[in-house]
């Protein structure tokens, strides 16, 4: 019993000294690791709860993100980022209305608390949700080329599914695709995103839509006395180039095809469906050519734009190969020594472009074997090729190499 009385009479003094040891390591700890107040540098998400089935938000939503003030000991700053912090709003239990909403402030990481947070509330206004089924309008936008219409336009599907708030569905007027067709001249297709207006011509922008985009098909087709052709170069002088040693390798033709104009029905269907521009000679050219050409119409018919084409014609030389006989030079040939040849002379094959070719010189393309720091004796070596033009290149000669007899008496007379 008299522990007990001990203890019972000391209970108050062993309360204080356990409170105040507390006290110390609280105090040393806090000074190893202080605590800090400081909003974060980061905006915080807003995560958005509901509402239930059935209700949409109507107007301005919520914002999607907010500040936060945190309080946190020094160790535990590193490791909050956006994905530790977060503020909520619930719009679970709420009907039709508008309410005004508390942020619920979510921190996961520990130790650490919510000093302060913007915004503590939100505005919402509930409506019930609508669906309709409507007809999609195609609303073409511009005016294609000269001497073109539109014919027709349609959407893929022709029906979309509108979802909104009963007051936006209430005001839907129509839903429409808009293309634009300014210089168009030949039918295409294109992805549009659908829009809503209001009996007014006003945008709904609250509206959902199910295919939200459509796909456009449009058909351009030529006006009375206007017809659509497509554009032949006429090129003459193909064979001079080709005895020339050049061949042609593109020809191209901007642009491909023209509008052209007739008082006469009759003129423009007797058009075989194109036209040659006038004739461009390519005797003696030796690369590419771009010249500007007008077209080559028949009688009473007219360019809707009399600015001539556009011709673009690669031309590159032809390759060929051809055998040469060189005799060959002796170089570095030490004095008082003399050097006898076996063979004294050999084929060489070259390759490149045949104008090149064609015009080779004698002194254009020479055989050498190098003697430098060679003495009496019999050697054998390669020869050196050495080819003026840079465009032509030659295989191994023939022979390969060249038994050369070095002695210091001259050879005799043949």
């Amino acid at each position: 019993m008299r522990p007990l009385r001990w203890l019972w009479g000391n209970l108050s003094s062993l309360l204080l000294a356990f409170i105040l040891a507390v006290a110390v390591w609280i105090v040393a700890v806090a000074s190893e690791d202080p605590t800090d107040t400081r909003p974060l540098a980061f905006p915080v998400a807003i995560e958005i709860i509901g509402p239930r089935q059935g209700l949409l938000i109507v107007g301005d939503p919520p914002p999607a993100t907010g500040r936060v003030t945190l309080r946190a000991p020094l160790s535990v700053w590193d490791l909050i980022g956006p994905d530790s912090v977060g503020l909520r709003v619930d719009l679970t239990g709420l009907e039709e209305g508008t309410h005004s909403v508390q942020v619920e402030p979510i921190l996961g990481v520990q130790p650490a608390r919510v000093e302060d947070y913007q915004p503590q509330s939100v505005t919402v206004r509930l409506e019930r949700a609508a669906t309709t089924s409507v007809d999609i309008e195609v609303v073409t936008l511009g005016e294609p080329q000269l001497g073109y219409r539109t014919n027709a336009a349609s959407a893929s599907p022709a029906r979309t599914i509108v979802l909104g708030a009963v007051s936006q569905v209430d005001q839907l007027a129509s839903v429409r695709a808009e293309v634009n067709v300014s210089d168009r001249r030949e039918d295409f297709e294109q992805e549009v995103t659908l829009i809503a207006l209001d009996g007014g011509g006003n945008r709904l922008e609250d509206l959902q839509f199910d295919p939200a985009r459509v796909l456009v098909s449009v058909q351009i087709e030529p006006r009375e006395r206007f017809q659509l052709v497509s554009v032949v170069p006429n090129l003459e002088g193909e064979e001079a180039l080709s005895e020339a040693g050049y061949r042609l390798t593109d020809v191209s033709v901007t642009p491909e095809v023209v509008t052209v104009f007739s008082a006469d029905p009759e003129a423009l269907k007797a058009l075989p469906g194109f036209v040659l521009t006038l004739p461009l000679d390519l005797s003696g050219a030796t690369g590419d050519l771009e010249r500007r050409l007008s077209l080559d119409l028949p009688a009473g018919i007219s360019p809707v734009e009399n600015q001539g084409v556009l011709v673009r014609v690669s031309i590159v030389p032809v390759e060929g190969t051809i055998t040469l006989t060189r005799q060959v030079e002796v170089r570095g040939l030490a004095v008082g020594l003399f050097a006898q040849l076996s063979p004294e002379a050999v084929d060489i094959i070259l390759t490149g472009p045949l104008p090149t070719l064609n015009s080779l010189q004698l002194a254009d393309v020479r055989v050498i074997v190098d003697l430098l720091d060679l003495g009496p004796g019999t050697h054998q070596l390669p020869p050196l090729v050495i080819i003026s033009p840079t465009d032509v290149e030659n295989e191994p000669v023939f022979p390969a190499t060249i038994e050369v007899t070095i002695s210091t008496t001259p050879p005799p007379s043949p």
